[in-house]
C-alpha cells in the first residue's frame, strides 16, 4: 500500500479546541492559495509573455506546498483535509460560476463532444472535430483531432457540464486518500483545486489511477490500473514506469498488452494514421495533431500526484538501505546524518519554488516597466529580494536551528552578507548576458542558478552548520 496515514504522537495542538487550529489552517490554505492566484492573474494579463514562466511555477509552488505546511506546524488530522477539501470547492464553484481563475482550457468543451464524433461512426483519431463555443463571453473556435485514450471520451455524465464533473472527480480523489495525510496534503491543496474548476480532464484519470495504487479501504484495485491505461497516455506512462522500475517484467508486459489493446480496433478501423495523435507528440516525426511538446499547465499536476503517493515509500526505502552497507557509508560521508539527508529534498524544493519566484518576479518588472538594460538589472534585484524573503521563510528552520554556541544575530547578519555577495553575481552574470545578445530572462535564470549556489554554499560552509568540534577540545 503507497503512503502513509495519519498516525503517530499528536500533535500539540491536537488537543485543543478547534479554534487554536484556525490560525494555522488559514495561513496554510493561503500559503497555496494566493501563490497560485497570483500566477494566474499574471498569466491573465500578460497570456503569451508569461506563459512559460507561469505555468512551471505552478508546479514548483505545488510541490513547496506540504513544506509550508509542515513550517506553519499544522496539526496532522483530518479535519484539514476536510477545510482544504471544503474551500477548494467553494473556490471551485465561484469560479465556473464567475469565470474567475478559469477558462484556461478548451478541454470542457472539447473532450465530451468527441464522443459525438464516435457515436456518429466517425473516428475521432482521424476526423477533425470543428466548432464555435463560448467561454466566459468569448468566441472561440476549436479544430483539432482527438489526442487521448479512447475510453476518455466515455468519461462523462451527459448534461452535466465538464467543469462540474472534474470538481466531482477531484472531490472523490481527495476522499479516497483523506486518512493519508501526506498524501491527501498534496492532492487537496488549491493547486489541484483550481485545476478542477477548470474542467481539466486530468482528474478523471487520477481517480482511477488513484484507486490502483493507493486503493479503497487499503485495497488496490487492479481493474481501475487497466481501465486507466485506456484514459491517457500519461498513466500509461507511470504504470509502464512504475513496473519497470520495480523490475516486474510480467506486468510490464500486461501493461503493454492492455494499452496497445484499447488502441487495436482504431488501427484496424483507420490504420496506422491513428498512432499519430494517440501516441506521438505533435511534431515528432512529421506527427499532427498529437499532443503538444511544450509544457502545459496540467502537466505539473502529473508530478505532484506521483510525488504524494511514491515518496513516503521513497523515504521507507531510503531508511531501510541506510541501516548498512553502502548506504550506511554514504550517509556518514554526507555529514548529515540520516534525518539531515531526508530533509534536504524540503529544501531544494523550496529553493526550486524560489528560484521560480525570482523570474516570475522579473518577468512581471520587466513587462511593466520595458526591456532596457537598467530596468532588468532593477527587476533582477526586486525579484532577487523577493525570493530572498521567499526562501527564508520556508527555509527558516532548517538553516537556523541548532546553530551551536553562536547567537541568532550573528547567523542573519552573516546571512546578510552572504545574500548580498549572491545578488552581486546574479547582476554581473545578467549584465554580461544581455551585453553578449542573451535574452534577459535566459540571463537572468543563469544568474539566479549560479548566485543561489553560491550563496548555497557559503552558508553551508560557514552559516548553516555548526562548526566541528576540533580534535581534543
Amino acid at each position: 500500500m503507497v503512503g502513509t496515514t495519519v498516525t503517530g504522537p499528536p500533535s500539540p495542538l491536537s488537543e485543543e479546541a478547534p479554534r487554536a487550529r484556525v490560525l494555522p489552517y488559514t495561513l496554510a490554505w493561503l500559503s497555496g492559495a494566493l501563490p497560485a492566484l497570483a500566477v494566474i492573474t499574471a498569466l491573465w494579463l500578460y497570456p503569451n509573455d508569461f506563459r512559460d514562466v507561469g505555468e512551471v511555477s505552478l508546479g514548483a509552488f505545488a510541490l513547496m506546498f506540504p513544506v509550508a505546511v509542515r513550517q506553519l506546524k499544522v496539526p496532522r488530522r483530518i479535519g484539514f483535509i476536510y477545510l482544504l477539501l471544503g474551500a477548494g470547492i467553494a473556490f471551485a464553484v465561484g469560479s465556473i460560476l464567475t469565470g474567475a481563475a478559469n477558462g484556461l482550457t478548451d478541454e470542457p468543451f472539447t473532450t465530451p463532444r468527441y464522443a459525438g464524433l464516435l457515436l456518429a461512426h466517425q473516428d475521432p483519431y482521424i476526423v477533425p472535430l470543428a466548432f464555435t463555443y463560448v467561454q466566459y463571453g468569448q468566441t472561440l473556435h476549436f479544430h483539432g483531432v482527438y489526442a487521448y485514450g479512447p475510453l476518455l471520451l466515455f468519461l462523462q455524465i451527459p448534461g452535466l457540464g465538464y467543469e462540474w464533473f472534474a470538481l466531482g472527480c477531484w472531490t472523490v480523489l481527495v476522499l479516497l486518500v483523506r486518512k493519508k495525510f501526506d498524501i491527501a496534503v498534496m492532492l487537496a491543496q488549491p493547486y489541484v483545486a483550481l485545476l478542477a474548476a477548470n474542467g481539466f480532464n486530468d482528474l478523471v484519470v487520477l481517480v482511477f489511477l488513484t484507486l490502483a495504487f493507493v486503493g479503497y479501504e487499503g485495497r488496490r484495485q487492479r481493474w481501475a490500473e487497466w481501465l486507466s491505461l485506456g484514459m491517457k497516455q500519461f498513466a500509461n506512462l507511470f504504470v509502464l514506469a512504475y513496473y519497470v522500475l520495480r523490475r516486474d517484467w510480467r506486468n510490464t508486459l500486461v501493461t503493454a498488452g492492455v494499452s496497445a489493446g484499447f488502441l487495436l480496433p482504431f488501427v484496424y478501423w483507420s490504420g496506422p494514421a491513428v498512432l499519430c495523435p494517440a501516441v506521438l507528440p505533435g511534431g515528432v516525426l512529421g506527427c499532427r495533431g498529437g499532443l503538444a511538446l511544450n509544457y502545459q499547465l496540467n502537466d505539473s499536476l502529473w508530478l505532484v500526484w506521483a510525488v504524494a503517493l511514491f515518496y513516503p515509500s521513497v523515504v521507507r526505502i531510503a531508511r531501510r538501505r541506510a541501516s548498512s552497507g553502502l548506504g550506511a557509508r554514504l550517509v556518514e560521508w554526507s555529514g548529515l546524518g540520516m534525518e539531515g539527508l531526508l530533509r534536504l529534498p524540503a529544501f531544494v524544493v523550496v529553493g526550486v519554488s524560489g528560484v521560480f519566484v525570482n523570474l516570475c518576479v522579473f518577468t512581471l518588472v520587466s513587462l511593466r516597466l520595458g526591456p532596457a538594460t537598467s530596468v532588468a538589472l532593477l527587476a533582477s534585484a526586486a525579484a532577487f529580494g523577493v525570493a530572498l524573503v521567499w526562501n527564508f521563510t520556508w527555509n527558516r528552520s532548517w538553516a537556523f536551528q541548532d546553530r551551536g554556541h553562536r547567537s541568532t544575530a550573528y547567523h542573519f547578519a552573516l546571512y546578510g552578507v552572504i545574500q548580498v555577495g549572491a545578488l552581486a553575481v546574479n547582476l554581473v552574470v545578467l549584465a554580461l548576458g544581455v551585453t553578449l545578445g542573451l535574452g534577459a530572462l535566459e540571463s537572468q535564470l543563469g544568474g539566479i542558478l549560479l548566485a543561489s549556489l553560491i550563496g548555497y554554499a557559503a552558508n553551508l560552509r560557514w552559516n548553516f552548520r555548526a562548526p566541528r568540534a576540533r580534535p581534543g577540545a
